[in-house]
């Protein structure tokens, strides 16, 4: 009984995301100009978008958004787009983010988003003092 409730713990853990008071994870992402980003202990806040909704919602409110806002604001954005096929992704996200005047990390790997927290049609804002995590929010 103890080791299938140790199990049990273990299992939740690991699908669980990142908690406050949880170090976020080292994480080096590729932006839309193939230039390699990492979150490190100066930034404050890191935002993730799994869905396409989502990050066309925050693509819209980082165009009205001076240039330099991300950086000023030790700040990363991170989109998930491990879902979208190759082709799609060549032929026609990636020309369209090369027009973003602001890094957009992109993940494409198929596990990532059991490593951090998510909800649908959510953004997950995760903010950060020397690398750690202070509190997780879900933004509409």
């Amino acid at each position: 009984m103890k080791t299938l409730f140790a199990l049990i713990t273990l299992a939740a853990s690991l699908f669980a995301g990142i908690p406050a008071g949880n170090a976020f994870p080292a994480t080096t992402l590729e932006d839309q100009f193939e230039k390699r980003h990492s979150v490190s202990a100066e930034d404050r806040i890191v935002l993730v978008s799994f869905e396409r909704d989502v990050s066309n919602a925050v693509n819209a409110f980082l165009q009205k958004q001076p240039k330099g806002f991300l950086k000023v604001h030790n700040a990363k954005y991170i989109a998930d787009i491990s879902a979208m096929p190759t082709i799609v992704s060549k032929l026609f996200a990636l020309p369209k983010m090369r027009d973003y005047h602001y890094p957009v990390l992109l993940n494409y790997d198929d596990g990532f988003e059991k490593r951090f927290d998510k909800k649908e049609g959510k953004l997950t804002v995760y903010r950060l003092q020397a690398g750690m995590v202070v509190s997780v929010e879900f933004v509409d």
